[in-house]
């Protein structure tokens, strides 16, 4: 599991290294282009959404459309300490304990809100444990190891009423295990491919070596037979089938392969289901058949969350539950012939255009447009929010190129969302985007002053009494120091970072520059005045910092010396004193009392900070539902981690990263950062805490930090077209900077 969250955590900083202004150079030569869009790329857009599961829906036909059905919820809180990971389900609820130095378990009805203590198991090991139905009230079984194992009886009051003592094989702490006690009596325990089953005085009666794989968990039909859903030993992950075991003959049978997709199998009437992640499939043990029986996208359910599934096709029920927060836990009934209620709600049936507003079941349709490319991250929690939303029903619509083409086509979505805080100021101008400040005062859910106040300050695009959007996280322009790059007066300026930086890179042999480009960003600023429209890329301090820019250049541009690099540690091999991400403390090196983040040595011999609002969302002036949209976008960006592409819906949340230090939301900072006793691993398999020191030194970095902007990026964008040919010795110093400054001298000219 370590090894697991390490490599994630480098997939993390991999994405989170990657050059600002790489990535700024790609977006604004896409954008400086004028082209138009023709109607395949369209179409080509519409069918990139197509998800895979529905594909594999598509490719084996299904008996019939999968019914709508009308859905209401009952919310719940698991106790403190919850393990969401370990539950039992029983007939009337469901059992889970709270994690300690003891195991408190706890009993949930499915038609209650609040825990109810059941037992307490102060000593051993807990492997597993089962629900027993009982007389009105359900029982628990629990397998125990220690000393001996054992078998723990429980009556539906939580009173212990019985201890068997069994083989003592089973008393393996290393070895995962099944286990299910059955109604009438005895239990079934699974280790690894091996299943038994016990009477119940826990004697072995019989033995079954599977032999496909191994066991993954046990399925007990309605007809009271025993399953067990086994995952096979060849690939590992990917293959499982469903095999029904007789006790009496000590036999398996394979009954059918299961989908490679399937997140997990439930017991229904007359067979079984499988939940996919569209959909939930019903099926049963003899033949291939399989009929839809939920359209999760249709009903608004989020698969990976769907802890458990009864019931029948008249009245489904579905607990749902997101492990990593407890309070969001559901209990949705479904019914058929009832899909209707509630459309009285949506509008006037006799005017379209109203009853367009308004989705089958009543809720207010909030419409979001959102980059292309940011479509995998915001999938799974608009998924996630028209579960639990009472009011508002998401539909997020796509644009492919930039925001004010898509726009300009007569697009009006409720809620636009930008790719950095530079786009706003130009809708603002326009004065299409709502105050949020009134809509804030308008609910006590969220509150402004938890906004960190350098991000309410940018969002408010210069105005003080008001507020244009809210970002999903910031990212800061940093350099990680030891301070062996300042004189003895303490001082850095951006000529002597440079002749630093070449000989840091040269004692080592490195070959590469790391991030120098955000170096030159963070250094564009000082050469252009806005205000007056003045550029001094003609100027002899501009002249120096080029030359001394080239020289680092000549020296270890091109690909890393690998080989070299292999001998210095993970410390050098990442180049991790040069300009980059603030992606979190978690690298070794900031474990040394001397090192710390510090922003971009300047001209003038100070340090900059620069911060990037990144995708935040605003509300149109148009929009007929601003109380609905702003319930979602202050949803959306009050979460503390994020999907990346390559994770699943199922995944979310278990990696041990956390995005929580991009969020502007003080409480997920609080939470997860300033606050929080979670370890942050490293690379190498350590682990520390941040320190008050760091949090502190953190909160300085944003307080001083300077948006970035769009003229900065323009500019940006036109030295490094003009200095390229300068770096690699095809045009003089002279030359480029004379270039250089009539494009940015006209430019500033063209915005005033």
């Amino acid at each position: 599991m370590q090894l697991l969250i390490n490599s994630l955590i480098l997939k993390s900083l991999i994405f989170q290294g990657q050059s600002w202004t790489t990535v700024y150079r790609a977006k604004i030569k896409d954008s400086m282009k004028k082209h138009l869009i023709i109607l395949i790329s369209l179409l080509a857009l519409a069918l990139i959404g197509c998800s895979s599961t529905k594909k594999n829906m598509e490719e084996k036909p299904l008996a019939t459309e999968a019914p709508i059905y009308a859905q209401s919820n009952l919310a719940f809180r698991l106790s403190e300490d919850a393990n969401p990971y370990r539950m039992e389900f029983a007939r009337e609820g469901f059992f889970y304990f709270a994690m300690g130095e003891e195991y408190q378990f706890f009993y949930q009805t499915y038609d209650s809100r609040e825990a109810i203590p059941f037992c307490k198991i102060e000593d051993g090991v807990v492997k597993a444990f089962s629900g027993v139905a009982g007389d009105g009230k359900d029982g628990l079984a629990v397998l125990r190891i220690g000393d001996e194992a054992c078998i723990l009886k429980y009556d539906g009051t939580g009173e212990k009423y019985g201890e068997i003592i069994i083989d003592g094989n089973f008393n393996d702490l290393e070895k995962a295990m099944q286990f299910l006690a059955l109604p009438d009596g005895g239990y079934v325990i699974g280790m690894s491919g091996d299943v038994y089953f016990l009477d119940d005085e826990g004697h072995i009666l019989n033995n079954i070596r599977l032999k496909e794989g191994n066991v993954k968990r046990f399925v007990l039909s309605n007809q009271q037979e025993v399953f067990a859903v086994v995952q096979k030993q060849e690939t590992n992950q990917s293959e499982l089938c469903l095999t029904r075991l007789d006790a009496q003959k000590g036999q398996e049978e394979i009954t059918r392969n299961l989908p490679k997709e399937s997140m997990n199998i439930f017991a229904f009437e007359e067979g079984f289901v499988s939940v996919l992640q569209d959909w939930v499939v019903f099926f049963r043990a003899e033949g291939e058949d399989e009929e839809p029986l939920i359209d999760l996208t249709r009903q608004n359910l989020v698969a990976s969350q769907m802890q458990y599934l009864f019931g029948n096709r008249e009245e489904i029920k579905i607990v749902s539950l997101d492990p990593n927060r407890p309070e969001e836990g559901y209990v949705f009934t479904l019914r058929v012939n009832a899909a209707t209620e509630g459309a009285e709600n949506a509008g006037n049936p006799g005017d379209e255009q109203d009853a367009q507003a308004y989705a089958p079941d009543g809720r207010r349709i909030v419409r979001v447009a959102i980059p292309q490319e940011y479509y995998y991250q915001m999938e799974f929690h608009v998924k996630k929010y028209n579960q639990i939303s009472a009011d508002a029903f998401v539909e997020v619509e796509r644009y492919e190129d930039d925001l004010e083409s898509f726009l300009g086509k007569g697009n009006q979505p409720d809620v636009i969302m930008m790719k950095d805080q530079t786009e706003l100021e130009t809708y603002v101008q326009k004065d299409i985007l709502a105050d949020f400040l009134p809509l804030f005062e308008a609910q006590e859910k969220f509150s402004l002053d938890d906004v960190i106040p350098k991000a309410r300050e940018i969002l408010g695009a210069t105005n003080a009494d008001a507020m244009y959007a809210m970002a999903g996280r910031f990212r800061l322009l940093l350099r990680t120091s030891d301070g062996t790059e300042y004189d003895a007066d303490g001082t850095c300026d951006a000529v002597r970072y440079l002749k630093w930086y070449d000989r840091f890179l040269t004692e080592r042999e490195i070959g590469g520059m790391g991030q120098m480009d955000d170096f030159l960003y963070a250094n564009v600023r000082a050469f252009y005045d806005e205000n007056t429209a003045e550029v001094f890329f003609d100027s002899e301090e501009f002249r120096e910092l080029m030359q001394a820019y080239k020289e680092v250049y000549d020296r270890h541009r091109g690909n890393l010396d690998t080989g070299s690099m292999a001998d210095q540690g993970y410390k050098e091999r990442e180049i991790a004193r040069g300009p980059r991400w603030c992606a979190s403390y978690s690298a070794p090196e900031l474990a040394e009392p001397n090192v710390k983040k510090e922003g971009i040595p300047g001209t003038d011999g100070k340090n900059h900070v620069f911060m990037k609002l990144e995708f935040p969302m605003s509300i149109l002036t148009t929009s007929d539902c601003k109380a609905e949209a702003f319930d979602f976008i202050m949803y959306y960006n009050s979460l503390s981690e994020l999907l990346m592409k390559g994770d699943s819906e199922s995944s979310f949340g278990k990696s041990g990263n956390t995005w929580a230090i991009f969020s502007v939301y003080e409480d997920v900072l609080r939470e997860q950062i300033y606050e929080s006793e979670r370890p942050y691993n490293t690379l190498d398999g350590e682990a520390y805490f941040f320190t008050d020191e760091q949090n502190q030194q953190l909160q300085e970095l944003i307080d001083s930090a300077v948006a970035d902007s769009k003229t900065q990026k323009y500019i940006y964008l036109m030295l490094t077209e003009e200095m390229d040919s300068y770096l690699k010795g095809g045009k003089s110093l002279d030359s480029a900077c004379e270039i250089l400054q009539n494009r940015a001298r006209l430019y500033l000219l063209e915005q005033e």
